[in-house]
């Protein structure tokens, strides 16, 4: 599928450590992007890299489980939320390992949880009616990601139309004559802020041509525009929030 965006970066990658496509493949270079998307996703922690995900309300076959199907594009978990059937919300501010949650005489219960492999286990056991909410920083789509053709896609214009003649046009609906390709996926990383993407691809580049001192710089560099971004963010907060303080004088004598 045309993937006009992500591989005028892989050009860019080329461009960057003066080498083409014969010495920096398409693999090549594919793998890079993803192990300084990985990186990325790791280190970054800013607001569009947040989502929020609501479970559906747990009902009679529900009732009672300990666990919670985490959402796969998750990469850090920031809160988690129950809210009651009367309108109560509570949340699990005790992350535990595995052996005092598992400790019967653990004095952690209510509110407590753990992340195993793709699972939550939470203390207490859902109750009829509890909504749960989970907020986390998650993983963009795949860089070269594209969307399927299908019917909401077409009606919501991420399709485009082509001919049969174009080997990645797939014909929709099937038997009507018209084709469609599916337009790139939106990614904040690549499209907002390819910086990262880049810089971090670019290092990769030079350490597999076996120039660690460049590839060191290009790490240095990646790692500053990350620390920049985390810090607009804590600056943000910190901004637009209220702090109060109070003072409590004792009575003189």
């Amino acid at each position: 599928m045309p993937t006009p965006l992500y591989d005028s970066l892989k050009d860019k990658i080329r461009d960057w450590a003066n080498r083409d496509s014969s010495i920096l493949t398409d693999p090549l270079v594919s793998d890079f992007l993803d192990y300084s998307a990985d990186e990325s996703y790791r280190k970054l922690r800013i607001p569009p890299l947040e989502n929020t995900y609501t479970y559906p309300a747990v009902d009679s076959l529900t009732e009672g489980e300990e666990t919670l199907q985490i959402p796969p594009d998750t990469s850090k978990i920031i809160s988690i939320t129950r809210t009651e059937s009367d309108g109560k919300r509570y949340v699990f501010d005790k992350k535990l390992d595995i052996n005092t949650f598992l400790d019967e005489d653990s004095n952690y219960e209510n509110g407590s949880y753990i992340w195993r492999g793709e699972l939550l286990f939470l203390k207490p056991k859902a109750a009829l009616g509890d909504v749960y909410e989970i907020h986390y920083y998650r993983r963009l789509p795949d860089l070269d990601a594209v969307y399927d053709v299908n019917q909401s896609n077409l009606d919501a214009g991420l399709l485009t139309q082509t001919t049969s003649s174009d080997p990645d046009g797939e014909e929709f609906p099937v038997g009507s004559g018209t084709y469609y390709y599916g337009n790139e996926v939106a990614n904040w990383l690549r499209d907002e802020n390819e910086r990262c993407l880049l810089l971090g691809a670019v290092a990769y580049a030079f350490a597999y041509l076996g120039d660690e001192q460049r590839s060191d710089l290009f790490l240095r560099k990646r790692d500053e525009i990350v620390q920049e971004l985390n810090q607009e963010e804590v600056w943000r907060k910190v901004h637009y929030s209220s702090n109060t303080v109070s003072y409590d004088f004792p009575e003189l004598g």
